[in-house]
């Protein structure tokens, strides 16, 4: 026999009944569970990021490549169960959490390891361009070595076309 279903608009409802408040929002069983999982998460994204931007000022650049997959799917949870959280940001029960205190430590947080990971690709993007230039000055099309002949040239035997008929 199947079970008796529960939705969630009876559970708030029970909620508001037993509590005897009228208006206002108030936390179920769920939303309260929601809110601890969310300030966990919370937590570990700070985390993370500070050991991204600990690794990039120590010079570990590897470190950003090795915990990319890591931090885009803990952020991705994050923005997924956002909804869920929204409605209680006033609500006493995200207060006592210290949710906000975690919100404002992962905005700044984040936005200093964007400043950090967007000055490392300018970098990168200027040596490459000092590289096509070194590579391409005077039009030569490429880097000759002391014999004349052109660095990196293929191996193989290149094909000529003929244009005339």
């Amino acid at each position: 026999m199947l079970a008796k279903r529960k939705f969630r608009f009876s559970d708030r409802s029970d909620a508001r009944r037993d509590s005897g408040q009228q208006q206002g929002l108030v936390l179920t069983a769920e939303d309260a569970a929601n809110i601890d999982a969310f300030a966990i998460k919370l937590q570990e994204a700070i985390d993370l990021l500070t050991k991204e931007v600990t690794a990039i000022g120590e010079g570990r650049l590897n470190v950003v490549s090795d915990i990319f997959s890591e931090k885009a799917a803990l952020l991705k949870w994050l923005e997924l169960k956002l909804p869920l959280i929204e409605p209680f940001m006033n609500h006493e029960g995200t207060k006592t959490r210290g949710l906000p205190d975690l919100l404002m430590k992962l905005k700044g947080i984040a936005n200093e390891d964007g400043a950090l990971l967007s000055r490392m690709s300018t970098a990168a993007g200027t040596i490459v361009r000092e590289m096509e230039k070194a590579m391409n000055r005077n039009n030569l099309h490429g880097t000759y070595g002391k014999t004349g002949e052109k660095v990196g040239k293929p191996l193989g035997p290149e094909v000529h076309l003929d244009r005339e008929l």
